[in-house]
């Protein structure tokens, strides 16, 4: 069996587990023998509370069907909520998380089963993600944590939220803090409790309800504007600043601190990245996590700024840059467009002087040179297209974000180039023939 609080492989006859020292059972009692919590649809029975809320309760349950199979069961009771419109607000809340999770698939994610109402009360079946939430690691370890370990977390963030973002419309996470982060044993994470994430709407001016947790949420999401992906760069950029320097943000919602005066060891440039992120004025943060993250891995070497680092820390930094990369485009539409015009236009000049250098051997009457100096003008042609594309590609700044944009762009150029040189070289051997 497995640990519920850390998920490790334990013994079914122990007490408590010998990872996380958490309870399996009470002394005496085998662990077949322990009754349910509570039995729902005749099917999942409920072992454990995971954690709870003023809305409801996460359970750990186990599956009749499925023997083997651990569920994380998540409760919705309105029965505290004396409002008719907040209790509307919640069921709506519950709702929308099960829809949002049901339809998304990312390994950051958990996976939604099953969704339903019994006894008066919502639930929602989901994967059971092992391990603990970052801000229980954080107690327990304490705080501040290695950059390359805060780094190896933000690069996997960074990935789903960029997920989230792609979607049709576009989901905004919205409630992005320590608890609500899980590290599974294996070192990844997953975003956990949708409840306030919403469908980005364009045109409106400001969110129609005002939600989020006091330090980590972004300004607009308390009724100053609407909330868009750079509402969770802004969250994203406290949750680094609170790691990297133990400060809480709640005690300073919207003034963090500098993080190079509470941690001076941070490299300038992530302190910079991290100041940008959490501006009051989402016009002066970053426009999406990847520019974030861009910003964080792409601005300098992390394993060459500390000098000798332990094998463990440089494999999960270079991991880390790993997963950064990732998420970045090859290249750009024009950027591939120079190249592949480029290398075009120099094979049809080669053909175009092969054509004309033939002609006198096959005594073709200029038949060849002919068609051969035709070619070379549509060689010449898209040369010309493909040296103003490239000009272009190299100097734009969406070719600068990309993997190997600005590479296609120069090899465009030079094919373009070489192109001309060979049409030179044509000139010489029709001026030559005619002599």
């Amino acid at each position: 069996m497995n640990c519920p609080q850390c998920g490790a492989t334990i013994h079914n006859d122990v007490l408590f587990c010998p990872e996380c020292g958490a309870r399996i059972r009470s002394s005496g009692q085998p662990a077949s023998a322990t009754p349910p919590l509570q039995v729902l649809q005749s099917r999942y029975e409920l072992r454990r509370r995971l954690g709870s809320g003023g809305m409801g309760a996460v359970y750990l349950a186990t599956d009749r069907r499925l023997t083997t199979a651990q569920w994380a069961v998540k409760e919705m009771s309105d029965t505290s909520i004396t409002s008719p419109l907040e209790r509307q607000q919640a069921q709506e809340a519950f709702r929308q998380e099960a829809e949002l999770l049901a339809r998304l698939n990312h390994p950051y994610l958990p996976r939604v089963t099953d969704h339903f109402e019994e006894n008066g009360r919502n639930y929602l079946v989901m994967e059971f993600v092992p391990g603990e939430n970052l801000r229980d690691y954080a107690n327990r370890v304490g705080l501040p944590r290695p950059l390359h370990e805060v780094l190896r977390w933000t690069a996997q963030i960074c990935e789903v939220l960029a997920y989230l973002h792609a979607q049709q419309p576009p989901i905004i996470f919205r409630d992005l803090k320590p608890t609500n982060v899980m590290i599974t044993p294996d070192g990844t994470i997953k975003l956990v409790d949708f409840g306030i994430a919403r469908l980005f709407k364009p045109g409106k001016e400001r969110d129609t309800q005002a939600f989020g947790t006091p330090g980590y949420s972004a300004p607009e999401q308390y009724g100053r504007g609407q909330t868009d992906p750079r509402s969770d760069v802004y969250s994203l950029g406290v949750l680094i600043h609170h790691l990297l320097t133990g400060h809480d943000p709640s005690t300073t919602p919207f003034r963090l601190p500098p993080v190079n005066q509470l941690n001076p060891s941070v490299p300038p440039y992530i302190a910079a990245a991290i100041a940008r992120a959490t501006d009051n004025d989402p016009a002066k943060r970053f426009a999406s996590v990847i520019e974030l993250q861009q910003a964080l891995f792409g601005s300098s070497n992390l394993v060459n700024r500390q000098a000798s680092p332990p094998p463990v820390a440089q494999a999960a930094r270079v991991e880390a840059m790993a997963a950064a990369s990732a998420v970045r485009m090859a290249s750009t539409g024009m950027a591939t467009a120079s190249l592949w015009i480029g290398i075009i236009s120099a094979v049809l000049m080669v053909i175009a002087l092969g054509m004309v250098g033939l002609d006198p051997i096959f005594d073709s009457d200029d038949i060849l040179a002919g068609l051969g100096f035709l070619l070379a003008m549509v060689a010449a042609l898209f040369a010309f297209i493909s040296g103003i594309l490239s000009l272009i590609a190299l100097v734009s700044p969406n070719t600068a974000q990309t993997v190997h944009g600005r590479r296609d762009a120069a090899i465009g150029f030079a094919a373009s180039a070489g192109a001309y040189l060979l049409c030179c070289v044509l000139g010489l051997v029709i001026a030559q023939l005619g002599g």
